[in-house]
């Protein structure tokens, strides 16, 4: 999509009007030929990621469930991501405690740093299987509240300010939405982690604000 600025205009040293040029900028959209989403559906695959996963000293991720009420919640898939462009979603089928139970020791590894948005959904969601997620957190939603208190710190907005994407559609039934959200919250950290140095905030996000 192309967003047209409006288009503006201003007095010339005569008095005259003058119309400046009209900015075009075309947002960012999913396009399958610029990443690698990946559904891992397999012992064997699930073994491969998460020996990737322990080589990292980061990592997105994002406990997807079946919404339902009172902790009555089922979680059916696992995304997660280390590298910009690329991302894993892990199908959590009818043994959603027995799949996730393989990725409980790089989950509660401290040595290895957890990213999300809005993270904290996804660590009660993972308190329900028994997994307490360690390690340094970052939710990109809370540290954007730091930088913009009275702003929107939706993850679509936040996508569109820090990386001029526009965000695929939840409803969709593939698994390439998933993929996408923590692929972007990887790559947002980046740039709302500088934000934050440059404020002189980022203590203040690591002592005080984090779960």
């Amino acid at each position: 999509p192309v967003v047209a600025a409006p288009k503006l205009s201003q007095l010339s040293m005569f008095g005259e009007e003058l119309a400046t040029e009209t900015v075009h900028v075309e947002k960012k959209v999913f396009d399958t030929k610029n990443v690698s989403y990946k559904q891992v559906e397999t012992a064997q695959g699930r073994h491969e990621l998460i020996q990737k996963l322990k080589e990292q000293k980061q990592f997105s991720f994002q406990v997807l469930t079946n919404e339902a009420p009172n902790f009555d919640f089922v979680a059916t898939g696992f995304t997660c991501s280390f590298s910009a462009g690329e991302s894993f979603f892990v199908t959590l089928k009818e043994e959603p405690q027995n799949i996730l139970n393989e990725f409980a020791d790089v989950l509660t590894d401290e040595r290895v740093g957890k990213v999300g948005h809005n993270i904290k959904s996804s660590i009660l969601a993972l308190k329900k299987y028994s997994i307490d997620v360690k390690g340094n957190l970052f939710d990109t939603m809370l540290a954007h509240y730091l930088i913009e208190p009275e702003a929107s710190h939706d993850f679509s907005i936040l996508c569109g300010q820090y990386l001029n994407y526009e965000l695929s559609s939840e409803d969709s039934e593939s698994f390439e939405p998933a993929c996408e959200r923590v692929d972007m919250a990887l790559q947002i950290k980046s740039e709302i982690e500088k934000e934050l140095q440059e404020k002189g905030q980022w203590r203040l996000l690591h002592e005080v604000e984090m779960p």
